[in-house]
């Protein structure tokens, strides 16, 4: 048959753009072209579908009570962020504050690069009062989504930064003192600033609202026209 092959790249290929069709890559990267679509954050796979059908994953885990939920997603070390016992301390306290000051319980949610001690010491630092996911469980993440009143990520996970952001829901970014020069992180964390998307965590709980950020279906009904053609 004579179906033609479209070549779509996620991300810098490195290599020379003319071997794709198209490059789609996150506008922090700093990277254009006539070939190049940029986005605002990082593509990925979720949809709100799959974020809704999970919604009632969590009733079973968390605390049957009044309180409202919100998530703590957590990422783990990188070149750039040390996940000491120290750092996430401090983001463990400030929570801890900001739940019993407003009423909420937490969930906490790690992903594929959280280190067990972690875990175990979120299990430790919270208590019974509160509901830790000890292994990953995408089922569990995407019910935290569904149900959550805030959602708070680490910094050092731009990729579910950008997922949370398909709820419009408040996010609240849980920072990390870099270890070395992460200006790119801090490119996409600023845009998502401005695009009134998240907040640092602080001391106090804010309600505000954006439109859902959805870019895999953006960039999906802009490639699709193209192929057609």
């Amino acid at each position: 048959s004579n179906k033609k092959v479209i070549n779509i790249h996620i991300q810098n290929p490195k290599v020379s753009f003319k071997n794709f069709d198209f490059i789609v890559v996150p506008e922090h990267d700093g990277i254009t072209g006539e070939n190049v679509i940029n986005t605002k954050g990082a593509i990925h796979y979720l949809s709100e579908q799959e974020i809704h059908a999970n919604k009632d994953y969590l009733s079973s885990f968390i605390k049957k009570d009044e309180r409202k939920v919100i998530t703590l997603i957590i990422g783990g070390p990188t070149k750039y962020y040390d996940y000491s016992t120290e750092n996430v301390e401090k983001i463990f306290n400030n929570l801890k504050n900001l739940v019993e000051k407003n009423n909420f319980q937490l969930v906490v949610i790690p992903s594929m690069r959280t280190p067990e001690s972690i875990i175990n010491y979120a299990k430790e630092f919270f208590r019974e009062n509160h509901t830790i996911i000890e292994s990953v469980d995408k089922k569990a993440y995407l019910s935290a989504l569904a149900i959550s009143e805030y959602i708070v990520v680490t910094c050092d996970s731009s990729s579910m930064i950008s997922e949370a952001a398909l709820t419009g829901k408040p996010i609240y970014i849980a920072n990390i003192k870099p270890k070395k020069n992460d200006k790119r992180f801090q490119k996409f964390r600023n845009l998502f600033k401005e695009l009134n998307i998240t907040r640092n965590l602080g001391e106090h709980l804010e309600i505000w609202n954006y439109p859902k950020l959805d870019e895999t279906n953006r960039v999906a009904n802009i490639i699709k026209p193209k192929i057609k053609s």
